[in-house]
């Protein structure tokens, strides 16, 4: 079962990693606190929205775990500001020394960081296929939400 934390924690969490985030020159550890703070954030505005001060309590909060477009969802947010549908990282090779695509979907983007991975295409659900793309197309989505969430936390 995850710790429960307040809106106050949620929100200190969402300013202290995008804080963090903001040291330049960025790596994929400052990417991943930009997706902490993004995640942090969502949740703080989802928690408000439903007048409940503790993510235990916030159902939507455990049904949609890492997964911000999920997150954006549930609080009607979605469309342009939602993230690639899925995410192609660089090959790996297999047993065999053949190549092997691997993708995630927006809700593994916190493990695509956190373990050095590298993005070299996405698909959005526009049904345009597969792109090529880089880190800083998520970072820069990432941080479009995060206005978004300020903008939000301001009004609420």
């Amino acid at each position: 079962m995850a710790i429960p934390f307040t809106v106050k924690e949620m929100k200190k969490a969402w300013n202290g990693n995008l804080s963090a985030y903001q040291k330049i020159p960025r790596t994929n550890a400052h990417r991943l606190l930009l997706f902490y703070a993004v995640e942090c954030g969502l949740k703080a505005v989802l928690m408000q929205r439903q007048k409940t001060n503790r993510t235990d309590l916030c159902t939507d909060i455990s049904e949609c775990k890492h997964n911000i477009n999920k997150l954006l969802s549930k609080l009607g947010a979605g469309g342009s500001r939602s993230l690639p549908y899925e995410i192609f990282i660089e090959e790996i090779l297999d047993t065999r020394k053949n190549e092997e695509e691997r993708k995630l979907n927006p809700g593994q983007i916190n493990e695509l960081w956190r373990y050095g991975g590298k993005v070299i295409a996405i698909v959005n659900r526009d049904g345009n296929g597969k792109v090529e793309a880089n880190d800083e197309d998520i970072e820069n989505k990432l941080l479009e939400i995060s206005k978004w969430i300020a903008k939000e936390l301001e009004r609420l």
